[in-house]
């Protein structure tokens, strides 16, 4: 379960910047639909690449 938490921490992320950006640019219907399916799980991606990079450089 804790190896999960970099995961999730990232998308958690990702989804509050998709929340952003469709207030600021006023985004409706497909572009909309698209932002909320692909940041949160680039940013889940990014973020457990990082950690990960991160450990194995220690």
């Amino acid at each position: 379960m804790k190896d999960y938490l970099r995961y999730a921490a990232g998308a958690l992320a990702g989804l509050l910047v998709a929340f952003l950006m469709s207030g600021l640019l006023a985004l409706t219907e497909t572009p909309q639909l698209v932002l909320f399916a692909l940041l949160p799980a680039v940013g889940g991606a990014v973020a457990e690449r990082v950690c990960h990079r991160r450990h194995n450089n220690s």
